[in-house]
């Protein structure tokens, strides 16, 4: 077990991956922790890829008993792991688009590390939308992922920032940030993973401009407590 903060406002935990635990890439695990109120488990997604030695959850943080909890663990605590579970896997044959809202990333750096490690041949954009620059997920993670897949490319949008410095779009993912991703990528599958409003909005947006409804997935983070 390890842990570390991610960003101001996220969190991250490391765990040993038990013996005989395999999952596709990247599906949902439920997380037992112990809590003040007692044991709880949730939902939650892995955040990295079957190729690697470990399971990898991370949470944006509240003061919910839950969250308190998880950014307190350390080295040699105990959590209860249930599943996998899911559907929301990267075809490994077709090009993705992946958009991502805030903490949603958490299964899409699953997905581009397990087509880095296998070396897949499939084209790979993500857009990624957060508010502010530090509140960016996994940002160095996701460089050095480009840095080693020619074949992976993030596109980065801000939506509160006020520095004028920042070099990439800003405002919500746009119709016109879409098209930048799925430039040149023929017959592409969307995933879409981040808060329920963030993704019916991407969706609707997605069909708006004509992308078939099966050729869209899709998971959201329900704001739990």
């Amino acid at each position: 077990m390890s842990s570390r903060p991610l960003t101001p406002t996220t969190h991250a935990i490391e765990v040993e991956k038990p013996k005989g635990f395999t999952f596709r890439p990247t599906q949902f695990t439920f997380l037992q922790l112990s809590t003040d109120g007692g044991m709880d488990a949730r939902p939650m997604s892995l955040a990295t890829s079957p190729t690697r030695p470990h399971l990898e959850y991370a949470v944006r943080l509240s003061d919910s008993a839950y969250k308190r909890a998880f950014a307190a663990l350390q080295s040699g605590d105990e959590v209860g792991v249930f599943g996998p579970i899911g559907d929301f896997v990267l075809h490994e044959t077709r090009p993705a688009v992946l958009v991502a809202g805030g903490i949603g990333i958490t299964p899409f750096k699953g997905m581009a590390e397990y087509a880095a490690d296998n070396e897949l041949p499939i084209p790979i954009r993500l857009a990624y939308s957060n508010r502010i620059e530090d509140e960016i997920v996994y940002r160095e993670e996701l460089g050095a992922l480009e840095g080693r897949n020619d074949r992976f490319r993030v596109l980065y949008t801000l939506t509160r920032t006020a520095n004028k410095e920042w070099p990439g779009p800003t405002g919500r993912i746009d119709r016109d940030l879409l098209k930048e991703a799925a430039r040149g990528l023929e017959d592409p599958i969307f995933y879409v993973s981040g808060t329920p409003g963030m993704v019916a909005g991407t969706f609707r947006l997605l069909r708006s401009v004509g992308v078939p409804e099966a050729e869209i997935e899709f998971e959201a983070f329900r704001g739990y407590e």
